[in-house]
């Protein structure tokens, strides 16, 4: 058990940081990024997170700094206002991890097991990634080391006792699964854009458009757009990784909405990859390889449907699916289930084949 105004700290072993790192200053793009912003209080004598319907008052900005940056708490070095709940995410350059410092002037209402008002910390870019860390109470936590490209950090004020906050600062730092391979070159700029009833997009476009050799590091995303009213369904047709279950060299990303990491869908970087429904009809698909990577592929059919009722011009899928009239009996399976390619008659076309 931690007493009150101690932060309770991850197993060190479920962490791999950068320590001893040199400063890295790349002129490429790292951000802090604010996420969302939402209202707590409490009710009575107890202190609970209010509704989600409350309204979010914001606390922070949106900054990008490639050698680093500081973000605070509201008002700081004055009281914080109560009923705050700050999300920030730190997401570094490729090849970069993140060091956090937090100023010596810091005071955070303290409580048991910071249960109150309180910092967390967590590695990675989600508030299910693992936890690093909660800090309250008048002493300002250690130096806080990542073990990749993000750091996820909550703030979080009750509404009572408030104190005079945190102010933090963070730079980038080698990351030392990388010390072999140098420092990575300029990106290239690598963007497409589909859309309609169905398509495919695949990882061959990159070279065969000439949006990068086949020896450059690649971060390329697809974008998807349906036709109004409509969601997304992606099947993966192929996929493997040059180097299976190393995300940091290879994956392919499922964005639902925008390319924004609040948005990710699904991420998939060792031997399976699985179909993904959205819920909106913009979908981004992301693929990114290292120069050590770069015979990673993969290739996705899209199909644009809307949910039931069916309209005249489509058919039903039995899955909560009406697809257009014209996928049916392609020779492409468009629903979840083969209902569209069943009981087809005579000769069908292959991919990218007319009847």
């Amino acid at each position: 058990m931690t007493s009150p105004g101690v932060f309770q700290h991850a197993d060190s072993s479920s962490l791999r940081s950068c320590n001893g790192a040199q400063d890295a200053r790349q002129n490429i793009v790292a951000s802090l990024i604010i996420l969302h912003l939402s209202g707590a209080t409490k009710k009575g004598t107890e202190k609970q997170a209010t509704s989600e319907t409350q309204r979010s008052v914001q606390c922070g900005t949106w900054t990008k700094h490639a050698d680093g940056g500081i973000f605070t708490s509201p008002n700081y070095p004055s009281k914080y206002p109560p009923d705050r709940e700050c999300i920030y995410i730190i997401e570094a350059a490729p090849r970069q991890c993140i060091e956090l410092y937090f100023d010596e002037k810091y005071s955070i209402e303290p409580s048991w097991e910071c249960k109150f008002d309180h910092i967390e910390v967590r590695d990675g870019p989600f508030g299910f990634s693992p936890i690093i860390g909660r800090f309250c109470g008048q002493q300002n936590p250690p130096v806080i080391k990542s073990s990749g490209r993000f750091l996820w950090i909550k703030f979080f004020a009750d509404g009572e006792l408030e104190s005079m906050g945190f102010s933090a600062r963070y730079n980038f730092t080698p990351d030392p699964d990388f010390k072999d391979l140098g420092v990575l070159k300029p990106l290239p700029v690598c963007e497409f854009e589909t859309g309609g009833p169905e398509g495919i997009v695949e990882s061959v476009q990159i070279t065969k458009e000439g949006k990068a050799s086949a020896s450059e590091a690649v971060d390329c995303k697809w974008y998807i757009r349906a036709p109004p009213r409509s969601k997304i369904y992606l099947r993966f047709l192929d996929y493997e990784m040059q180097n299976s279950n190393e995300c940091k060299r290879n994956f392919v990303a499922v964005y639902d909405g925008s390319s924004a990491v609040e948005d990710l869908k699904a991420k998939f970087c060792s031997t399976v990859a699985n179909d993904v429904m959205l819920r909106t009809g913009l979908g981004v698909i992301r693929m990114w390889a290292d120069e050590g990577s770069r015979n990673s592929r993969f290739q996705m059919l899209f199909t644009s449907f809307q949910e039931p009722p069916c309209e005249g011009n489509t058919f039903f899928c039995h899955s909560n699916m009406c697809i257009n009239n014209t996928l049916v009996c392609n020779g492409l399976q468009n629903c979840v289930y083969p209902w569209d390619e069943n009981h087809c008659k005579g000769s069908r076309r292959s991919l990218g084949l007319p009847y």
